[in-house]
């Protein structure tokens, strides 16, 4: 993959960030405090018969912080809790055992050339962390 690609959709989703909002009608939320890089991460959601509805995440932090909630709410908006497991289990083999899923769903992709720069995980990886206390628990899912 281009890595001129890969920076373009990751400003882009930092400067025009989805999911940058107040859920009016909220089911669950959370909130992740990196204690490396003291970045914040609070999710709120709408989650109604198995499927994630709404999600919008608000960040204080790095660029990057940033577009990752916006890419990660980009996607998994409308998506089944099952497939969202599915996802994370894929990034979480990715970041730590390099394999590669069979396709990248979305954006999603810039999670390919992120793993290159592990300084930086910790910033991509903080919307998915606040994300796993939002949803039911399932041991498997989480990413770190």
């Amino acid at each position: 993959m281009d890595e001129s690609l890969l920076r373009e959709i990751l400003e882009e989703h930092s400067q025009n960030p989805y999911g940058d909002n107040e859920l009016k009608h909220v089911t669950h939320s959370s909130e992740w405090k990196s204690p490396k890089t003291g970045n914040v991460c609070r999710i709120q959601t709408t989650i109604k018969e198995n499927t994630l509805l709404h999600i919008a995440a608000q960040v204080k932090g790095s660029a990057l912080a940033k577009a990752c909630a916006s890419i990660m709410c980009s996607e998994l908006e409308g998506e089944g809790i099952a497939d969202i497991y599915q996802i994370q289990r894929n990034l979480r083999i990715w970041i730590e055992e390099r394999v590669q899923p069979m396709n990248w769903k979305g954006d999603l992709l810039v999670y390919q050339s992120l793993v290159d720069f592990p300084e930086r995980m910790d910033c991509a990886i903080l919307c998915w962390r606040a994300l796993e206390q939002v949803l039911p628990r399932e041991k498997s899912s989480q990413i770190i």
